[in-house]
């Protein structure tokens, strides 16, 4: 009785959330899409099963980037789909941590493609230490994604290309926009790094500059008598942040089932940056801002309105730039701001997670219309 009691309890819930996001939904601007999981729903083992159900249908496979780094990457395919949507995903991150998203994109009619970026996940690494947050190069982002495109994306007839981005996978997506402009018919970038904030690296913009400096003193260093890269100053290997003082979702139960793949995959685990990885971090950022008037597809820029992670005057200034380049403009005019939300906004509590895949898919369908 009591477990039958647990799920009409979970039900109402849900019910009763999106009842309320629907409601939102017309103060804000964007219609509400019911499919999407709840936190209730991740309570329910029937919905959790539905969830690895669906993952266990994707295909793996890897393809070699840059420098002949092996880059890992799934796909899950529909029939009959609306369209495929290429997900970048943010520094540290796998697409093991996509599962969720995954299935919510799948019920919308979405074939998905995830590959992780060369120097976490389950890709490949230049560091002896694997738990290093490293790139020699940040435009190798960009080329990796390229030969994800054209390698295994383009493989498929889709009726639509959509590229779909959070953090550090934004600012890939924003230099790679602007770099190949016909690949896809549009681009949504979550909470993307065009500027890195404190949280990121243990740094902030004042001190990018002298990062810079140092870092380019020891990359000679490194190329003259093959010494390892370094935490940037305050970094280290992986630590599992307890959730009561994480600044990335307000949503626990999403938070502890990220991290669990993690703690069930050791070869994942990333850590802090190295030094070099800020500098060019720096640089790629400012360089994806002062080149946004090259983007000609439609594009979508959502704010988290609590961000520590990626500072807003970065993604504001993007759009201007765009804006002023007289041919395009962020949708709206300016980003999408999720008030009260932090970083994370595809692992976030409902109140923010449903407005902020809502916009997304309206966005998304527009594009077919």
């Amino acid at each position: 009785m009591s477990n039958n009691y647990e799920k009409i309890l979970r039900s109402g819930l849900s019910f009763l959330l999106l009842f309320l996001f629907s409601t939102a939904s017309e103060s804000t601007g964007h219609s509400d899409h019911t499919g999407l999981t709840t936190e209730a729903d991740l309570q329910d083992p029937q919905t959790v099963e539905k969830i690895d159900v669906n993952w266990d249908s994707r295909q793996e496979g890897s393809f070699l980037g840059v420098d002949d780094i092996k880059i890992k990457y799934i796909a899950i395919l529909k029939d009959d789909e609306r369209g495929a949507v290429v997900i970048s995903n943010g520094r540290t991150e796998s697409y093991i941590k996509y599962k969720e998203l995954a299935y919510d994109l799948g019920r919308q009619g979405y074939s998905v493609y995830i590959h992780d970026h060369r120097g976490q996940g389950f890709s490949g690494r230049m560091t002896e230490n694997r738990q290093m947050g490293h790139v020699w190069d940040f435009d190798n982002y960009v080329s990796d994604l390229k030969t994800f495109y054209e390698e295994v994306v383009s493989r498929n007839e889709h009726s639509k290309k959509l590229l779909l981005a959070h953090s550090m996978g934004g600012g890939i997506a924003a230099l790679y926009i602007e770099k190949y402009p016909n690949d896809f018919d549009a681009a949504a970038l979550s909470s993307p790094m065009l500027e890195p904030a404190t949280a990121i690296f243990h740094s902030d913009k004042a001190v990018c500059g002298a990062v810079k400096v140092t870092s380019r003193i020891r990359d000679f260093f490194i190329w003259l008598f093959g010494i390892e890269p370094r935490y940037v100053l305050g970094g280290g290997d992986y630590e599992n942040t307890p959730f009561a003082k994480n600044k990335l979702t307000h949503s626990e139960i999403r938070y502890e089932r990220f991290r669990k793949r993690y703690d069930d995959n050791e070869e994942v685990k990333i850590g802090s940056t190295t030094s070099h990885w800020v500098a060019y971090a720096c640089d790629a950022a400012k360089k994806a801002r002062e080149n946004a008037a090259k983007v000609t597809i439609p594009v979508l820029v959502l704010q988290a309105g609590e961000d520590t992670a990626v500072t807003p005057e970065g993604q504001n200034e993007f759009c201007e730039n765009l804006k002023a380049g007289g041919q395009n403009e962020c949708d709206g005019g300016s980003p999408f701001v999720i008030e009260g939300a932090y970083h994370e906004l595809f692992i976030e509590k409902d109140e923010y997670r449903i407005p902020a895949l809502s916009k997304i898919l309206d966005f998304f369908s527009a594009q077919s219309k």
